[in-house]
């Protein structure tokens, strides 16, 4: 993000949104909606010091929840650009009687509570649609008790409690009691491969992230005991085979049958049952913690732009391309692209080789066109 934050030719637009697209190809002036940030990006040097006396307390969306942050904050680390940014429905600062300590404390006087969104317009030849994905929200899924029960959480709030940059500073913590937990379990599928709740397409990623947190936490825990709940494992990619392979090499039990209920017992531990595939049998399993593996769905402006922009959806609500394989990254309209998770669930190899194959079919056509000119 940084390079694409100083490159000459590349302008950012954040706390943007797309509201009107028109022309043709070669030829489309697109209007976007920039939000006032409140806080001047070129003056702001990120120090830091308006958060520390920012008197209004939020859950921190980049760590899921499982920190705090403040009404003046960066969004999260390495943000470009980087500067602070007012959330100004929770702030109480455009009011100065209130609060406004933020404006008090700046040295360089970069808070202005008098911003205002604008309208920018951009001439421009081409349009990449990369609108990404959201994960699946678990809590319909009564039977998993996600929010229910302290310790069940979802795979993105894992990853964000084993990261150092994370809440616990890498530390593996059960939220309920912040002690290490002896055992975890893992749900896959969830939100995924569903007729009735979720999707029923699979999200492609969730088993090998699965078994990339079993390989993290092994090695950071050893001593740990991880058991995977299953359809079956789809490991397809270059080299994905050795990784599960690997991980069941290390003592990662991986258990064909997904729960049926989970209670929680004493000390907030879990009591899961599972329909085992194998046996036929209803087995008990006791964990201190339990990780929902969700699936990915389509972004919510994914149907905003497909009218605005006259496109075709999939079955699925993802973005369909004009030809699965002689033009993968192209849609009907022309002068119109796709990039990674707006056409269907990628994982970050995926993704990348296309975003490559895209610039490669451009310069070709660039190429081609200087030829024949």
């Amino acid at each position: 993000m940084t390079d694409a934050g100083r490159h000459p030719n590349i302008k950012l637009l954040t706390l943007s949104e797309v509201i009107d697209v028109k022309g043709y190809v070669g030829n489309f002036e697109v209007k976007i909606l920039k939000k006032a940030r409140y806080v001047s990006e070129k003056e702001c040097t990120a120090c830091g010091e308006c958060a520390r006396v920012c008197p209004v307390v939020r859950p921190d969306e980049f760590n899921s929840g499982l920190s705090s942050r403040r009404a003046i904050h960066s969004p999260f680390p390495q943000a470009v650009p980087s500067a602070y940014v007012i959330n100004i429905n929770e702030c109480l600062g455009h009011n100065p009687v209130v609060c406004a300590k933020c404006s008090e404390v700046c040295e360089k006087k970069c808070i202005n509570f008098h911003m205002s969104d604008e309208e920018v317009l951009e001439k421009v030849g081409g349009i990449v649609v990369a609108t990404g994905v959201e994960p699946y929200d678990p809590t319909e899924l009564d039977e998993y008790g996600y929010t229910r029960f302290e310790n069940v959480l979802s795979s993105l709030e894992l990853e964000r409690l084993v990261s150092a940059g994370g809440p616990s500073g890498g530390e593996l913590i059960r939220p309920s009691d912040r002690k290490a937990p002896k055992s975890i379990g893992f749900v896959q599928c969830v939100g995924s491969r569903s007729a009735k709740k979720g999707g029923s397409y699979c999200s492609n990623i969730c088993c090998m992230n699965t078994i990339k947190s079993t390989l993290v936490l092994k090695e950071h825990h050893p001593e740990i005991e991880i058991k995977v709940f299953y359809i079956d494992i789809r490991a397809f990619g270059k080299g994905f085979e050795d990784l599960y392979t690997k991980s069941r090499s290390l003592g990662v039990q991986y258990i064909r049958g997904l729960p049926g209920s989970i209670v929680e017992t004493d000390e907030k531990g879990l009591r899961v049952a599972v329909d085992n595939g194998a046996s036929g049998k209803i087995v008990f399993h006791d964990l201190d913690m339990l990780v929902l593996a969700v699936g990915l769905k389509p972004s919510k402006s994914t149907k905003k732009l497909q009218e605005m922009l006259g496109l075709q959806l999939t079955p699925d609500g993802f973005f369909l391309e004009a030809h699965p394989k002689l033009q993968p990254v192209d849609a009907a309209t022309r002068g119109i692209f796709f990039a990674g998770c707006a056409e269907a669930p990628k994982d970050i190899k995926e993704s990348v080789t296309q975003g490559h194959l895209g610039s490669a079919i451009e310069s070709d056509g660039q190429k081609h066109d200087d030829n024949h000119g």
